[in-house]
């Protein structure tokens, strides 16, 4: 009795495993067929293209237009050739697994471009995400194979992506400015800002400056004068023509300011006032910071406060929200 049991138990552990390579056995050539279209892809892109030839100012549209032939054709080349290549295979019916492979490639790059890796075209990920996509097209609309219930699947699994790749290009995007600051040629200078919201921090390594912007809370990012009713901080090298009080000439917003004079309000501390603008001028470790405020939502008292407490801080102060 003990070895019919056994002998019961070895049957059935081989017939789940027959069953489920007989699961897999109609994925495999879709699979291969998304590896191949992803190794051609990305084969194109590595040629050495020259884009001026296609995208020409002169041309309807110019750039925008090509860009938006390009989002058209790629998908629809890309499921001509899958469907051609799925009937090479022998694949039947080839134009289901084509056509559902070809939607799903586009989501899959658009995905990929949302978490921050750019283009799927060209990508080294390419073969492997595009066989994991036929694959999943001819499970889904292969007759014997596709059922309702993995249509639920890939629709909770696609779901379960958007606010995975939103939380990557996330992270990417933080990573990436950090690098940046911490690459800064000049100190990351910050005062104390209580009441104030910092965006945009910038370090720009051409003109070897930092800068960012301070919103009260009455200011929104997204308001057309944000730059008049916020603060804007600018850390950069000292300019040949500074020499207060007589020519306080400095660099803020990328910009040479004016050279006229200002007054000293503290030890390496300068006010500079015109037209309803406030200036407060400070040199710092070496470098001088530009503090330029004074619209409806911004005092003086606060830029003074803002001037004084500055301190050099670490790239992470800045992406902290």
């Amino acid at each position: 009795m003990g070895v019919t049991v056994e002998e019961h138990g070895n049957g059935g552990g081989g017939g789940m495993t027959r069953r489920g390579r007989e699961v897999l056995r109609p994925l495999i050539r879709p699979a291969g067929v998304g590896a191949l279209l992803g190794a051609s892809w990305l084969l194109l892109a590595t040629l050495p293209w020259d884009f001026d030839d296609f995208c020409r100012s002169e041309e309807p549209w110019g750039c925008l237009g090509f860009g938006l032939l390009m989002l058209a054709v790629i998908p629809l080349v890309g499921t001509l050739v899958g469907w051609v290549a799925l009937r090479v295979a022998g694949v039947r019916p080839a134009w289901r697994v084509a056509l559902l492979g070809g939607l799903l490639g586009v989501v899959v790059d658009f995905l990929y471009s949302r978490a921050g890796s750019g283009s799927l075209l060209g990508s080294f990920a390419a073969p492997v995400l595009l066989a994991a996509v036929y694959a999943a097209a001819a499970a889904l609309v292969l007759p014997g194979v596709g059922s309702p219930r993995r249509w639920g699947v890939l629709a909770a699994g696609l779901l379960l992506l958007w606010p995975l790749t939103g939380a990557l290009s996330d992270h990417r995007v933080s990573e990436d400015k950090l690098r940046e600051l911490a690459a800064s040629r000049v100190p990351l200078l910050a005062p104390e800002a209580s009441g104030y919201r910092m965006y945009f921090p910038e370090a720009n390594k051409y003109s070897g400056t930092f800068g960012y912007l301070l919103l009260p809370p009455s200011v929104k990012t997204s308001d057309a004068d944000r730059e008049q009713r916020g603060v804007r901080v600018t850390v950069g090298p000292q300019v040949a023509g500074f020499a207060p009080p007589d020519a306080c000439e400095v660099e803020s917003g990328g910009t040479r300011l004016d050279a006229s004079p200002c007054e000293q309000v503290a030890p390496e501390t300068w006010r500079w006032s015109r037209y309803g603008s406030i200036r407060y001028i400070a040199r710092r470790q070496g470098v001088i910071v530009v503090i330029t405020g004074g619209g409806p939502t911004v005092s003086d008292s606060d830029l003074r406060a803002m001037a004084e407490s500055l301190t050099v801080r670490k790239p992470g102060f800045f992406l902290d929200e």
